[in-house]
C-alpha cells in the first residue's frame, strides 16, 4: 500500500481573502440595512438580509477554512478538510431561508407597496455594488479550487446580482413612482440566489455521499490500471474526495504469479499521479489464483 503527499497547502491565501470579504461585507450591511430603513426600499433591505447571511457564511467559511488546517489527530485519521464541505452545504441551506423570507415579504409589498426614496436607494445600491465586486474579485482566484471558497464566492456573486436589481428598481421609481418595482426587485434577487446556490448544494452532497469527481472517469481509471504489465485483474476501486480538490483512490490489483510486486505497485502509482492527477492513492496487491 501508499500514500503520497497530498497537493500543495493553498488555504493561507484562502483565509486572507475569506478575511477581507468579510470585513468588506460587514461595512455593506451596516449600510445596506441602514439604506433600507431610511428610503423605505424592500429590495435594500432584502439585500441586508441577504448580506447578513453573507456575514454568518463567510464566518462559518472564516472558521472552516483555519479549522481545515489543522493536522489528522487519533480520533480523525482524515484531518478537518470536510469541515470545509460542511460550510459549504450550511451556506447553500441558509441562502435558501433567506429566500423564503424575502419571497414573503415582497409578496406583501406587491399586494399594499410603501413609498421608496428612490435617489438614495440608487445610490446605497450603488455603493453596495463596487463593494460586492471587490469582494468578488477577491475571492475568485480561491473560489475555483475550493469549494468552501467557492460558496462564499456565489454569496457575492448572488448579493452582486441583488445590488444591480435594486438600482434598476430605484431607476424605475426615479421615473415612474411605480413602487411595486422595489418588490418585483427583491423577487429577482431571491431569483439569483436559488440559481447560484443550486449548484453549491449539489456539489457538498455529491462529495458527503462519497461521490466520484466529476473531472475524473472511474472506468477509464480501471481500464488503465488493467492494461499495466502484469496486471490481470482490478477490482475494489473507490474514488471520492475529503474536499474539493482532494481526491483519493483505493483499489486492489490482481497480478500474475512471479510477478514482482513492487514493480507492479510503482507502475500503477506512477500512472495515477501522472495521468489523472492522483497523489494520495492506496493499492493493494492480490496473487492470481
Amino acid at each position: 500500500m501508499n500514500a503520497c503527499e497530498d497537493p500543495p497547502d493553498t488555504s493561507r491565501s484562502s483565509v486572507k481573502a475569506v478575511g477581507a470579504a468579510f470585513a468588506i461585507t460587514s461595512g455593506l450591511f451596516c449600510i445596506e440595512l441602514l439604506g433600507g430603513w431610511w428610503t423605505g426600499s424592500l429590495a435594500l433591505i432584502a439585500d441586508a438580509a441577504h448580506v447578513g447571511i453573507d456575514l454568518i457564511a463567510l464566518g462559518m467559511t472564516l472558521f472552516a477554512a483555519v479549522a481545515s488546517r489543522r493536522p489528522p489527530d487519533t480520533k480523525r485519521t482524515f484531518g478537518y478538510k470536510r469541515l470545509e464541505v460542511l460550510a459549504a452545504l450550511g451556506n447553500g441551506v441558509a441562502l435558501w431561508v433567506a429566500t423564503g423570507i424575502i419571497l414573503r415579504e415582497a409578496y406583501a409589498r406587491v399586494l399594499f407597496p410603501l413609498p421608496v426614496a428612490g435617489g438614495e436607494m440608487l445610490a446605497i445600491a450603488g455603493l453596495a455594488l463596487a463593494c460586492n465586486a471587490t469582494s468578488g474579485t477577491i475571492l475568485y482566484a480561491s473560489s475555483r479550487h475550493n469549494i468552501n471558497i467557492r460558496g462564499a464566492f456565489l454569496h457575492v456573486v448572488s448579493d452582486t446580482l441583488g445590488s444591480l436589481a435594486a438600482m434598476a428598481a430605484a431607476l424605475i421609481i426615479i421615473k415612474t413612482r411605480f413602487y411595486q418595482a422595489d418588490a418585483f426587485a427583491s423577487v429577482a434577487i431571491c431569483c439569483g440566489i436559488v440559481l447560484t446556490s443550486f449548484w453549491l448544494l449539489r456539489d457538498s452532497v455529491h462529495i458527503l455521499l462519497e461521490g466520484a469527481p466529476s473531472h475524473l472517469d472511474i472506468e477509464e481509471i480501471r481500464s488503465s490500471l488493467a492494461a499495466l504489465s502484469g496486471v490481470k485483474e482490478v477490482h475494489d476501486l473507490h474514488l471520492w474526495s475529503l474536499t474539493q480538490g482532494s481526491e483519493s483512490m483505493s483499489g486492489h490489483l490482481v497480478v500474475e504469479p512471479g510477478r514482482d510486486r513492487d514493480e507492479v505497485l510503482n507502475l500503477g502509482r506512477e500512472l495515477l499521479k501522472q495521468r489523472f492527477g492522483l497523489s494520495h492513492v492506496t493499492l493493494q496487491i492480490e496473487k492470481h489464483k
